[in-house]
């Protein structure tokens, strides 16, 4: 099988020959930037194991390029222990909301992005932490276009590159893109391999959906759509019906005081008032203590909702797109992103929702 010869730098790394490259982009962001890029170079890593499968040896190349326009480079959002949402933009506001996270973790993101939060160097560091024990190249080198005029088009530092793991939109523009490639008449351009589209959760989150019959999707819905629709649920006509019943109650003793309660005299209607006055009063008193804990189940639904919101969908968006890739070493520790990586399903294109405790 004959593999696509665009090359990439990887001069100063000791790689077998014949090996070909899966690439994942990664672009220098605050801390760098956002889930979604780890997410890409962990499903480079698993590509490579479905091509050695298939006799095909390949390395996971994460290539690190500076921030394209609009690439947001000066901030970050995280989601603390309590699932409460941040939007940061310095290592002291990540210590803060922090106090009890990974302090490895913790601590080499503060060594590594002490004098630049989002420079390709900076990045690469911080994603070759991540990556240890992968065996992934982190490269910050540009891309090696072949010399034309040269009698050679294979450079001795150069990989040629099977697949790429791209996003939507990147796949979109996959075949508007100025690719430079060796002449050769076998040569095949890479393949373009979806990047996995997936939501980390707890087990405390999941109970939540559960609790509240809700499926992941609808949270995209926004916060308090989401709310509004749990509350819905929640609503009894209990209260309701205890007045109705109060109501009734106090009809029926008003007219017996006027009828037989008075026959029988004074002093025996003024006892059965008093009877009654306590009847009417214990009614009035669960009528209250019903409301109050619908109230309360219902302010205890908002605050799990939120939290679910904001770490499951922040923004009502897709969670891989809004927090940063510092969440999860952060939160779980470099054990969190082997597990990501092992529950990771990079043949299927749907949305998968990956529990790591």
């Amino acid at each position: 099988m004959t593999l696509s010869v665009r090359k990439i730098d990887i001069a100063g790394f000791d790689l077998p020959p014949g090996f070909a490259a899966v690439v994942a982009d990664f672009y220098a962001g605050f801390f760098g930037g956002p889930l979604s890029q780890l997410l890409r170079c962990l499903a480079a890593v698993k590509v490579c194991e479905e091509l050695k499968n298939n006799g095909i040896d390949a390395a996971p190349v994460c290539l690190v390029h500076r921030a394209p326009h609009g690439f947001s480079t000066r901030e970050i959002n995280l989601v603390d222990r309590h699932s409460k949402f941040y939007c940061l933009h310095s290592t002291e506001e990540i210590e803060k909301i922090f106090p009890d996270g990974d302090k490895e973790s913790l601590s080499a993101l503060k060594e590594i992005f002490a004098r630049d939060t989002n420079s390709v160097s900076s990045c690469a560091s911080w994603l070759k932490y991540l990556l240890e024990g992968f065996n992934a190249l982190v490269v910050e080198r540009r891309e090696v276009v072949p010399d034309q005029n040269s009698k050679s088009h294979e450079p001795v530092d150069t990989l040629p590159v099977a697949v790429f793991v791209m996003d939507s939109v990147e796949n979109f523009n996959f075949n508007f893109k100025k690719i430079s490639f060796c002449k050769h008449e076998s040569a095949l351009s890479p393949l373009a391999w979806p990047a996995p589209y997936v939501t980390i959760s707890s087990a405390r989150h999941l109970k939540i959906l559960k609790r509240y019959g809700l499926d992941p999707e609808r949270l995209f819905d926004g916060k308090e759509r989401t709310m509004n629709y749990v509350l819905e649920t929640l609503n009894s006509d209990v209260p309701d019906r205890l007045q109705k019943l109060l109501d009734e109650t106090c009809i029926v003793f008003n007219e017996l005081y006027a009828g037989a309660f008075a026959a029988n005299g004074e002093r025996s209607g003024r006892g059965r008032k008093t009877r009654a006055a306590r009847i009417i009063y214990q009614l009035e008193k669960i009528q209250r203590h019903s409301r109050a804990a619908l109230n309360n189940r219902k302010k205890a639904a908002e605050n799990r909702i939120g939290r679910a919101c904001d770490f499951l969908a922040p923004l009502g968006r897709r969670q891989q797109d809004v927090l940063g890739g510092a969440q999860i070493p952060l939160f779980y520790g470099r054990a969190g992103v082997r597990a990501l990586y092992e529950n990771l399903d990079i043949t299927t294109p749907n949305h998968q929702l990956i529990e790591i405790d």
